[in-house]
């Protein structure tokens, strides 16, 4: 799916007009927003209410020190190798998301659909990654999405390379566990307390610990006592602190 597919062509320069003054292209997104330690594109643009995103590449020494052969010091990779794709677009997907819904609470599973890698982007070029979001159909269990992404050099707005991917697309454990207690299924109490106790030991084997999370001990607690402290919750099952 391109931009002709769902835009008119006074929409599509409308479009461009809109992204040429973005300020925001030129601010790096939050480790929060991209799901990463390592935030290598900009704030998102969207077009109106429309399921276009664009973001810029604003330091592109950032993306280059992730060498998957790690041999940069010696060896510099010229262009960009296959892993720098699939980071910029694992945090395009992310960031432009949180647009749509709070991708804290949901998990994703990403399968790559087909990959048009004909120019080469080098570490000089001007990029700036779009992504087109089509949502494909709902189960009960889990919705189907696929995502076009369009490598373009910015300064010029010429495509270098398409890429997709379809994703599934489902709440998480605790999410759900939460869900049926607020129903009334009192017997899921037990099933989140598990839960609490197996993030916390997640939490505890990170390199760097997220800090100041609520207590583990205190969120059972209120939840043995009927309560749901729901905000507490989404904090502490999440690896990323809010901006």
């Amino acid at each position: 799916m391109q931009l002709k597919d769902i835009l008119s062509n006074e929409e599509i320069e409308e479009y461009r007009e809109g992204w040429a003054l973005f300020d925001g292209k030129h601010i790096l997104e939050t480790e929060y927003h991209t799901h990463s330690g390592k935030p290598v594109i900009s704030n998102v643009f969207r077009y109106k209410d429309k399921p276009i995103f664009r973001a810029g590449i604003p330091s592109k020494k950032r993306l280059r020190k992730i060498d998957p052969y790690f041999i940069s010091e010696k060896h510099i990779f010229p262009m960009w190798h296959i892993v720098h794709y699939f980071i910029v677009l694992e945090q395009m997907y992310h960031a432009s998301m949180r647009q749509i819904r709070d991708t804290d609470k949901f998990r994703t599973l990403e399968t790559p659909k087909e990959f048009r890698l004909s120019n080469p982007i080098f570490w000089n070029d001007d990029v700036s990654v779009e992504l087109i979001w089509q949502p494909k159909r709902q189960t009960e269990k889990y919705s189907i999405e696929d995502c076009f992404f369009t490598l373009y050099d910015d300064k010029i707005n010429k495509v270098k390379n398409r890429l997709s991917a379809r994703t599934f697309v489902e709440p998480r454990a605790y999410i759900k566990s939460l869900e049926n207690i607020k129903e009334g299924n009192r017997r899921e109490v037990e099933t989140l307390i598990k839960l609490i106790e197996s993030r916390k030991f997640s939490q505890s084997r990170l390199i760097k610990p997220r800090q100041n999370l609520p207590d583990k001990d205190y969120l059972i607690n209120k939840l043995k006592e009927g309560k749901i402290p729901e905000q507490e919750l989404h904090n502490f099952f999440s690896f990323w602190d809010k901006p």
